[in-house]
């Protein structure tokens, strides 16, 4: 006799379940820290316990209008629509270590001083040097992962404002966004 294991209605995904790992790109590996704080160094843990949310982007395959005797049906384009940005939403930490890893990196591709890549170098560096891959996890109840979304060569594009505010006796949030050149889901 078969046993089938049929999922209770009640058992539903819940947004405040999943884990976000977004590794230090190439470029930022040689300045890994977590004992000295120095303009130099940046810690690359400090992104990993500080995020609370992150937008998953639309997945659209675009319409093409096709004009056929007075009518016009939509066919698929078979073609994916460029994704948006995506942004993650952190709470800065007390010694704002997380802010200056984002800071450093985009500061990294397009440096305060210089306004290009890496002046040392005059510019030129690969791309891949700058991206990462980030993993988000979707978690079940008990916590044990259920599917992983994968943004490969993802790199940050801003870094969201933030408010100093002696009548606010909350956390600081921050926002940041990345691009990526392509979306990889599976279930595990």
């Amino acid at each position: 006799m078969a046993k089938e294991i049929k999922q209770s209605v009640l058992n539903k995904a819940r947004g405040d379940k999943f884990r976000v790992v977004i590794p230090l790109p190439e470029i930022l590996k040689n300045k890994d820290t977590r004992i000295v704080r120095s303009n130099d160094l940046v810690n690359k843990d400090s992104l990993d316990f500080s995020i609370y949310a992150i937008s998953m982007p639309d997945v659209t395959v675009e319409r093409e209008d096709v004009k056929f005797a007075g009518q016009t049906p939509r066919v698929s384009s078979f073609a994916r629509k460029a994704f948006d940005p995506v942004e993650i939403k952190y709470v800065l930490d007390n010694e704002f270590n997380n802010y200056w890893l984002l800071y450093s990196w985009l500061n990294l591709i397009h440096h305060e001083s210089t306004g290009h890549v890496r002046a040392d170098l005059g510019g030129r560096i690969s791309e891949d040097k700058y991206n990462t891959n980030i993993k988000v996890t979707g978690l079940d109840e008990y916590n044990k992962p259920k599917i992983e979304w994968t943004f490969v060569s993802a790199v940050p594009i801003s870094i969201g404002q933030f408010e100093f505010n002696y009548q606010e006796a909350h956390e600081i949030e921050s926002t940041f966004q990345f691009h990526f050149h392509q979306l990889l889901v599976k279930i595990l």
